[in-house]
């Protein structure tokens, strides 16, 4: 491929970005517009945005000369909005164009990191974007240190989530609408990134493995799910009328089609299809029907056995390890009033206790009682289960799963991640321990979709960073 002439362009746009990177001044023509953006990554999105709409306009490229705090770069944007580097000295950037005399060489900038640079995404004319105007600390060097030159990756556009600092140990952009998913045992993370590609990454940000998403999920939900497969996990994608498993070792997934209006939920980590009053597990590429016990509903799959239940009464298990469990009264309790909710190792009741009522989390396969506190029925009207590292909530009772206790600490449960329990207290936005202490959060914190090895998954903007503890 032809290097980018600097020679040949008769146009160039300066771009200046401020010491804190929330925004730029881009002057085209002799006029200046300032640019900004929540991060530094929309900030450098928008000056390009900027150049890319004033080649279209001319119907050529023009010459890029930016500058941030750290030093200069030249780039070279075409009509198409495709970004190259061009080799330059600081001197020479920052003279006049007609006295620029480049012998670097550029490249072509495509989905993917090449020269520093990580491509954005689409613009309007079906070219690319970068993603940064110039390397920074805040890039993905692709093997989950630093940034550029050693620079610490400074997680600066939240709040941080309480017990994490604001260093990165890595960070990745996202699709747009993207959310990642933490494996249930901590070891990898999963999401799809700005080129449509499926990745698995660990803990110190190194790929695992990844794979083209298939073109019957564009459009599609971007949030991959974890599939329990043995002592691994593989991942799982939700189409329109299918989901798609990958195996966990990664490679070519199969595709299950399920019929038109039924639910797929993955409650259990792995899939479970109900349609109606029937209930299926995918199962290499096709639909296995599961026996239900007569007047029972299928609840969860655990990727070996179906859980069932009635609203009052014992649950039962369907499968290699099925059997029937008989919950124990919770202290003080006399009676079952309903089965809330189940995952694949807890089951959440309310049971009377002499005219008073009792929020029970039980083992879900010998039906002892985990925790128990009392509760007043009406705060369980619409509540959630999360649950984090030995933490959970329902409604307003926090569960410390490890010690076996619970406090009914008023709180409205959001999501788990770790040791804390993140929600809304009193109208302040709060992260509580397992103790039931809470930690009032400044407006707009990271809350953490979970934790890889040590490191909180957090997003900011279209991208996704592993935050260092404290």
């Amino acid at each position: 491929m032809n290097n980018p002439d600097p020679g040949a362009h008769h146009y160039s746009v300066i771009v200046v970005i401020s010491p804190d990177e929330r925004s730029a001044e881009v002057t085209i023509a002799g006029r200046t517009q300032v640019v900004t953006g929540e991060t530094p990554r929309q900030t450098r999105s928008s000056a390009l945005d900027a150049a890319a709409s004033y080649a279209a306009h001319l119907g050529r490229p023009v010459l890029v000369n930016a500058r941030d705090a750290n030093g200069s770069w030249q780039l070279s944007v075409s009509p198409t909005g495709v970004v190259q580097t061009v080799g330059g000295t600081d001197s020479e950037l920052i003279g006049q164009q007609e006295q620029k005399k480049s012998s670097g060489k550029g490249r072509v900038i495509a989905l993917s990191v090449v020269g520093g640079v990580l491509v954005l995404g689409l613009l309007g004319g079906g070219g690319y974007v970068a993603l940064g105007l110039l390397p920074t600390g805040g890039s993905d060097n692709g093997g989950g240190g630093g940034g550029d030159d050693d620079r610490p990756i400074v997680f600066d556009g939240r709040p941080v989530p309480p017990g994490f600092s604001d260093q990165a140990a890595w960070t990745r952009p996202l699709a747009p609408d993207a959310n990642p998913s933490v494996a249930p045992d901590g070891g990898s993370v999963a999401f799809i990134d700005e080129a449509g590609t499926l990745n698995l990454v660990g803990p110190e940000g190194q790929e695992l493995w990844s794979s083209e998403v298939p073109e019957e999920l564009a459009g599609s939900d971007a949030t991959p799910y974890f599939v329990a497969e043995g002592d691994a996990y593989g991942v799982a994608l939700l189409g329109e009328g299918s989901v798609w498993q990958w195996p966990a070792e990664g490679g070519e997934p199969v595709e299950t089609e399920v019929p038109d209006g039924a639910r797929v939920s993955f409650a259990g980590n792995a899939p479970l299809v109900e349609d109606g009053d029937d209930a299926y597990v995918p199962e290499g590429g096709e639909l296995t029907a599961v026996e239900v016990p007569e007047g029972y509903g299928a609840m969860l799959n655990d990727g070996r056995d179906v859980l069932t239940a009635v609203r009052t009464g014992p649950w039962e298990w369907v499968g290699p390890g099925g059997e029937r469990v008989e919950p124990d009264e919770p202290r003080g309790a006399d009676e079952m009033d309903e089965l809330l909710t189940a995952r694949a190792e807890t089951v959440v009741v309310v049971w009377s206790a002499g005219g008073e009522s009792v929020l029970a989390v039980h083992d879900s396969r010998d039906g002892s009682v985990i925790a128990q506190s009392p509760v007043d029925p009406a705060d369980l009207e619409d509540a959630r289960w999360v649950e984090g590292d030995g933490v959970a909530a329902y409604g307003p009772v926090v569960f410390d799963l490890a010690a076996g206790e619970a406090q009914d600490v008023g709180l409205d449960p959001v999501s788990a991640s770790g040791d804390r329990v993140y929600g809304e207290l009193d109208g302040e936005s709060v992260a509580v321990d397992a103790a039931g202490e809470p930690t009032v959060l400044e407006e707009d914190t990271a809350r953490p979709w979970g934790i890889l090895g040590d490191r909180a998954v957090v997003v900011s903007g279209d991208s996704v960073y592993a935050l260092s503890p404290e």
